[in-house]
């Protein structure tokens, strides 16, 4: 009488697991590291985003500087000010920043006032 053979299992290879979570780690790098530092972004890439894109960074500078990203008053500041310093308007998507195109967004804001 033959015995029924179980099937030999091979302990997973610890590189696999690593060859899924590497590149999974490598994306999600990249997607993150756009909202890192918004006050590191220069006028040239701020006039390039698209007008969502533009909100993000304006959220993130305020948040960044502990300020409400919900205040109307902060939302209308913030917005007068990279429009102003970077020589930007409109919806997004410029092809280059008025002026200071190479300047961090970071210098466009006086972030010790007390006021806009």
């Amino acid at each position: 009488m033959k015995t029924a053979r179980t099937p030999r299992r091979h302990p997973a290879h610890p590189s696999r697991g690593l060859s899924l979570v590497i590149p999974f780690l490598l994306v999600a790098a990249a997607l993150l590291s756009g909202c890192s530092n918004a006050g590191s972004t220069t006028c040239d890439q701020y006039a390039a985003q698209s007008f969502s894109q533009r909100q993000d960074t304006e959220q993130a500078l305020l948040a960044a500087h502990g300020l409400d990203k919900y205040s109307i008053a902060n939302t209308v500041g913030i917005v007068k000010a990279l429009s102003n310093y970077c020589g930007v308007g409109g919806l997004g998507g410029e092809p280059k920043a008025g002026k200071n195109g190479g300047s961090q967004l970071d210098q466009a804001v006086d972030w010790t006032s007390t006021k806009w």
